[in-house]
């Protein structure tokens, strides 16, 4: 019970100290394609297997529709991102799903953090995991790739920040739709 209990203490201390390094903030985002960006999704954490699978595929789904390539984890990419998301029960009796994205350049520089929430009905129980249902997520994954895709729409071109170096960024056209989920380090 000790344990668990200082779980979740250290689990809320992590989440105040996320919210405290907010840059961005997801807001009725307006659809962007980002083609051409090469983006390796290094580790989605904080849910349960089954919600980040889902979750996952998801994001790889919309990812696709917005014509961004994600590579896996051992191939070139431009920027690497790693999410986070937590669950928790609304005063309204709603269920919010909230995600962070941290956008890392190829010098594993942050270079733009991401967050916003996707609100939806609350299910039975007091595991606020159980009371996700497939709008909540596939909300939250569409509004994940919004705010990466403007971010990497304004992000200077590869070649701006280096032109010795014609080759780093470059990638095969086309859009993936497999997302990485492992913890992998950068």
């Amino acid at each position: 019970m000790i344990q668990r209990l200082s779980g979740l203490v250290l689990g809320s201390v992590a989440a105040l100290a996320l919210a405290g390094c907010q840059e961005t903030t997801t807001a009725a985002r307006q659809r962007v394609n980002a083609p051409g960006v090469p983006v390796s999704v290094q580790s989605i954490t904080g849910a349960p297997d089954s919600v980040t699978t889902r979750f996952a595929g998801l994001l790889g789904e919309a990812a696709a529709e917005r014509s961004m390539e994600i590579v896996p984890g051992d191939k070139p990419a431009r920027f690497r991102v790693r999410g986070y998301l937590t669950a928790q029960p609304t005063e309204d009796g709603q269920t919010s799903l909230a995600f962070v994205w941290d956008v890392y350049d190829a010098g594993k520089k942050r270079a733009q953090r991401v967050q916003g929430e996707s609100l939806g009905r609350r299910g039975g129980g007091d595991d606020p995991w159980s009371g996700l249902d497939q709008t909540i997520v596939a909300k939250a994954a569409s509004e994940s790739m919004d705010a990466i895709a403007s971010f990497l729409v304004t992000a200077p071109a590869v070649e701006a920040l280096n032109p010795s170096d014609k080759t780093k960024g470059k990638t095969a056209a086309g859009a993936k739709t497999a997302a990485a989920t492992g913890n992998k380090k950068l």
